[in-house]
């Protein structure tokens, strides 16, 4: 059974599709694209892998959104859920219980961060979600930042999370790359956003409307919205002004924006 936020997601779409700015033109317009979990799906690869990712550099994606999740003996790895059993059919097999040997025993496909910036870096911009909290697991943040020596927070990459206060654990991570995450609980967000001076906020483009966007704006803060599954949708975002858009449709949409920004407009 879909759930209240799938539902919800579905009608902004469609309803986004008619509304003003839905026409809006692309073309020399700078689209920042963001392919959660890479650009997966039937028939195109599956989600946090090396070719999800590999897929958005080929066409042109502005970034990838990805997970990262610390296993027993400490590697930070690209993992979205807790366990390995919606993906893998393994429920039994946790990535904070198990060793790196083990998971790639079990998930040879599993990307470690030390690889995704190895491979990926510098040819698409990196939206990292910490998953986990530096309280309960206080070596997540210098493991996780081991492996991004080199970058530049901003430039390169930026954390999320759906947690603010997982954010936290980076005191030394420049608070514009600090993004927190909102669904149903934006106002919330919204406010521990501003308490804490994180730079960047993302959630659902139904939740944050005009006022909220404006006034996200006029504190300094970048906004992503998302979920996009329409080209009606997509204009409609960047129209009004999003600086971030999310989409489970990275190629798809890539796509049309490429083919509109050359002026071909078959896409």
């Amino acid at each position: 059974m879909p759930s209240i936020s799938s539902v919800l997601n579905s009608l902004a779409n469609s309803l986004w599709s008619i509304s003003p700015g839905s026409r809006a033109t692309l073309r020399g317009r700078e689209v920042k694209l963001v392919a959660h979990r890479g650009a997966h799906g039937p028939g195109i690869a599956g989600e946090n892998t090396t070719a999800a990712f590999a897929h958005c550099v080929t066409a042109g994606v502005w970034a990838v959104e990805t997970d990262i999740r610390l296993t027993a003996d400490g590697y930070p790895v690209i993992h979205h859920d807790p366990d390995c059993g919606r993906l893998h059919g393994r429920p039994g097999l946790t990535i904070a219980h198990s060793t790196l040997t083990e998971l790639r025993a079990a998930v040879p496909t599993l990307v470690t961060l030390a690889e995704l910036v190895r491979d990926f870096a510098g040819k698409v911009h990196l939206m990292l979600e910490v998953k986990e909290s530096w309280r309960e697991r206080p070596a997540y943040p210098q493991r996780v930042m081991d492996c991004l020596t080199g970058l530049e927070p901003v430039r390169d990459f930026h954390l999320l999370s759906l947690v603010p206060d997982h954010l936290e654990g980076f005191p030394d991570l420049p608070r514009a790359a600090c993004v927190d995450v909102a669904w149903m609980n934006t106002g919330r967000i919204i406010a521990e956003n501003a308490a804490l001076g994180h730079g960047g906020l993302a959630g659902s483009f139904a939740l944050l409307g005009r006022r909220r966007l404006q006034g996200l704006h006029a504190a300094g803060r970048t906004v992503g919205t998302g979920f996009v599954t329409r080209p009606g949708a997509l204009r409609r975002e960047v129209h009004r002004g999003a600086d971030w858009i999310f989409t489970d449709h990275a190629l798809r949409l890539q796509t049309l924006i490429n083919n509109e920004q050359r002026g071909d407009h078959r896409g």
